[in-house]
């Protein structure tokens, strides 16, 4: 019997093999795959991710082949990727012979020059990538060994090109030292197309890394933890938030639970085994730095327990309000935004309309007094939908949004539209004259989203979503939705963007389900974090005219 099976899992969960099922894709690691995934369909060349000795490089490669190997509809050729583990060479010969091989050409001979291979290499890679249509990829890990003179090489590789994309892209996984290399080798730092540097987890990803590695490999995927607050405390303050670390101690944890009889690790077990794996790993820590971590934990642990009773309540006053929505005698309705002076009328509207040119003086309603409202006469001036006055076609952009660091085009794209391909960033370009480069956006700069109108979806009339926010801003909706989406056991989510003739654009952070009754709508809501159960809304009953424009809720 398998030791980890006395503990009821059916793989080992803390495996120092780079599995890429056992990746946590932490905030850091998603913008990462994203930026590299986008470069590479793209063919723009060289891409190069460096991270300190165990931030998990190696998992995050085995992670990132395993998603070029899922064809991207957009896709007009075969993504094929080729691994060289250990690029360390005695001469620029064995080097290229070492490329040549991975490639897997085999018509290399022992007295073939330096020349005669890459010229061998540049033939190979034009009949794959021009005549069989194949986007070649070579992915080097170590990248830190590769000989400064070789480094020359990639160079020249990067130039073997079409006059439309490159036939070879370049991506490079190294240790930090690998900077001075190319800081001493300014051409090739000049052809970098994206340059990403992993960091440590912190003590929350750290404790969602171990939490995601137990469920995976457990029988019963949503078993405690094995262990307890202290003991993840003190697993940080062990391993300081080092992937590769974490899962050599927890490793270690596991068997001291065997031996010991216990179901779960605390401070001092813990400490205990981190003594055993690195004696020295506790007292670099001092005690000032460890209480104030402590201190922060409980502050943040106190402030959420002090507001909890009031979520509670205001989902129990939510709940009222819901509960009048299933009535069949209620005429549709669909819900305003949050920042609208408006009350909810038994009239049929649209989704929350461009209430700019509306003046305002009422305020709204509280909730529990929602379901007294029975006519529009009662409904203050700037509720009357009629009375809205907007555009009567698809404006040409959805709206702005501010760049901030680690951002990049495809990752906003992506999420607007439910899908990126080479249209869509045509028309993006064409929008963002300013944008000298896509691949890189500085922080603080503005981009606008156009509203892409051909690929508008009409909204089928009984369609049933889960809201948890509304707004008339998309950069706005847009931040709260990144935020959001990595909360802990929150449902997938979607950003949706909504028009039509009457009340303009609207935008709202969805769970990414259509249900197919009300009763299904209430349930989901019910097992969201009471934070965002207390604020969500359930909308259906929508306008004829309604677009979208995220595929994804197609799908």
């Amino acid at each position: 019997m398998e030791y980890f099976n006395l503990l009821q899992f059916k793989k080992e969960p803390f495996s120092n093999s780079p599995e890429p099922e056992f990746l946590f894709t932490s905030p850091q690691h998603k913008t990462c795959l994203q930026g590299l995934e986008l470069a590479v369909r793209l063919r723009r060349g060289l891409n190069i991710v460096i991270g300190a000795v165990g931030t998990g490089k190696t998992t995050l490669c085995r992670k990132f082949i395993q998603d070029l190997s899922a064809p991207a509809e957009s896709d007009s050729s075969t993504i094929e990727t080729f691994l060289l583990l250990d690029p360390a060479a005695e001469s620029r010969l064995s080097f290229v012979k070492a490329v040549a091989s991975v490639l897997g050409i085999s018509d290399i001979s022992g007295d073939d020059q330096e020349w005669q291979i890459k010229e061998k290499i540049k033939r190979f890679l034009f009949e794959q990538g021009v005549q069989d249509q194949k986007n070649i990829v070579l992915i080097i890990d170590e990248g830190q060994k590769i000989p400064d003179d070789c480094l020359e090489i990639l160079r020249e590789f990067l130039n073997y090109e079409t006059n439309s994309f490159k036939l070879l892209q370049i991506v490079i996984f190294a240790q930090p030292e690998f900077r001075k290399s190319l800081a001493a080798r300014a051409n090739l730092l000049d052809r970098v197309n994206y340059l990403y540097h992993l960091q440590p987890l912190s003590f929350w990803q750290t404790k969602a890394m171990i939490k995601h590695r137990i469920s995976f490999a457990s029988q019963d995927p949503a078993r405690h933890s094995l262990l307890t607050f202290g003991g993840m405390l003190a697993v940080y303050v062990a391993t300081a938030g080092y992937p590769r670390k974490v899962v050599s101690l927890c490793h270690q944890i596991l068997l001291m639970l065997i031996i010991s009889g216990k179901s779960k690790a605390g401070w001092f077990m813990v400490r205990n085994c981190a003594s055993k794996t690195n004696g020295r790993t506790f007292r670099r820590v001092t005690w000032v730095t460890l209480i104030f971590l402590i201190l922060a934990v409980l502050l943040i642990s106190t402030v959420y327990y002090l507001n909890e009773p009031k979520n509670h309540g205001h989902q129990i006053q939510k709940q009222r309000v819901l509960s009048s929505m299933d009535s069949d005698k209620r005429e549709p309705f669909s819900p305003p935004p949050a920042e609208m002076d408006s009350v909810k009328t038994p009239e049929k509207i649209a989704p929350p309309a461009e209430m700019d040119s509306v003046k305002t003086s009422e305020k709204v309603p509280p909730p529990a007094e929602m379901d007294s409202v029975k006519n529009p006469e009662k409904i203050a001036p700037s509720a009357k939908m009629n009375s809205v006055q907007t555009s009567k076609k698809i404006p040409d952009y959805l709206g702005k949004i501010a760049f901030k660091k680690r951002m990049t085009i495809w990752q906003v794209l992506h999420i607007v539209y439910g899908e990126f391909n080479a249209d869509i960033k045509r028309l993006f370009i064409a929008a963002n004259p300013q944008i000298k480069n896509v691949d890189y956006v500085h922080a603080g700069a503005v981009i606008q989203v156009p509203s892409i109108k051909e690929k508008a979806q009409s909204m089928k009339k009984d369609t049933i979503i889960v809201s948890l926010e509304n707004g008339k801003e998309l950069g706005t909706i847009y931040y709260s939705f990144i935020e959001k989406k990595d909360i802990d056991n929150m449902p997938v989510l979607l950003l949706l963007s909504f028009w039509n003739k009457r009340e303009g654009k609207h935008f709202s952070i969805a769970l990414d389900e259509r249900f197919t009754s009300i009763e299904a709508a209430r349930d989901a809501i019910g097992r969201l974090p009471a934070e965002l159960a207390a604020s969500a809304q359930i909308l259906s009953q929508w306008d004829g005219d309604i677009v979208f424009f995220n595929k994804r809720f197609l799908q």
